[in-house]
């Protein structure tokens, strides 16, 4: 085998809140994380060379192809852990990009995990799921729970992995939890957020209310949705909603077609309805698609992964 193919999945945050913010900068997360049916197409290749590097292409021509790139620097870092099984090749990544990019989807986060999982099936380096999670949250916040998604399927499978998560720290500390199943609308508007703006707008507020997520816990839990909704929420919203108007104006246009939960998704400017059933969450994604015909706004119809 010449290459491996591997698809790697969109999350959304079915709650997330802000608990605090460290010496460093970094800010303190308690959210919980659900991976949904909406994929990028992966293929990693091993390569003979002269000298080891990386080679990344994307169909998309804004996504960056060098160390920007998430899948770029898990590659590499994946390099410099085991130089001498890389000594004499390069690592070539092709990206058919599905998920909207700057979409608070986490989709580079799982370019990055794909990597990662990729080459320790591919080359047998025996890394278990706690040595990819440690190595991805180097790359960003998101990428360990990207991992313990793809390790919760098919020939990727590992100790540990799941598609549902409570993540906590500054989102790298996970507890696997049972996954939801419903059905997913996503919309992604015309205009990307920055994730480093939103939580220093957020800071400069005064006060916002705090998501009640050991209610999502528990509705997760005992598998109700009444429960589960009274602990849906997601503090960014308070600067993200009323810094683009437009993902307000695109979330109060979704809660029209009546879903069972309505909410941006990680810093947006994504926003997505959930529906127990495929009928009503069919209906309400043709007629928003219809609706927006023309504006530029991306709209999806999925399910959450189980």
């Amino acid at each position: 085998m010449d290459s491996l193919a591997i698809k790697t999945y969109a999350k959304i945050n079915l709650s997330l809140d802000v608990t605090g913010v460290r010496e460093d900068g970094y800010h303190l997360v308690r959210m919980v994380m659900q991976s949904v049916d909406l994929s990028d197409e992966m293929r990693v290749r091993l390569l003979p060379a002269e000298e080891t590097e990386v080679i990344l292409k994307c169909n998309k021509y804004y996504v960056p192809t060098d160390s920007r790139n998430t899948a770029y620097k898990a590659a590499e870092m994946m390099i410099a852990a085991y130089p001498e099984i890389f000594r004499r090749h390069s690592v070539r990544i092709d990206i058919r990009k599905n998920i909207p990019v700057s979409a608070g989807l986490a989709g580079g986060s799982s370019n990055a995990a794909g990597v990662i999982v990729a080459l320790n099936h591919f080359l047998d380096l025996g890394m278990d799921l706690r040595a990819m999670c440690e190595m991805g949250a180097r790359i960003g916040a998101d990428v360990p729970f990207c991992i313990m998604t793809l390790t919760s399927r098919g020939k990727w499978k590992q100790e540990g992995g799941a598609s549902c998560a409570l993540a906590e720290g500054i989102g790298d500390e996970l507890t696997p939890l049972k996954p939801v199943r419903l059905w997913c609308v996503l919309a992604k508007p015309p205009l990307s957020v920055s994730t480093a703006e939103v939580y220093r707008g957020l800071d400069a507020l005064d006060g916002y209310v705090h998501p009640e997520i050991s209610r999502t816990l528990d509705g997760i839990r005992d598998g109700n949705l009444q429960i589960l909704q009274k602990g849906l929420g997601n503090v960014l919203e308070n600067y993200t909603l009323r810094q683009y108007p437009v993902v307000d104006a695109l979330k109060t246009k979704m809660l029209r077609y009546n879903p069972d939960m309505t909410l941006m998704s990680g810093s947006g400017p994504t926003v997505y309805s959930l529906f127990t059933g495929r009928k009503k969450a069919l209906l309400a994604y043709t007629r928003l698609r219809d609706e927006l015909e023309g504006s530029g706004t991306e709209i999806f119809l999925t399910r959450t992964l189980v």
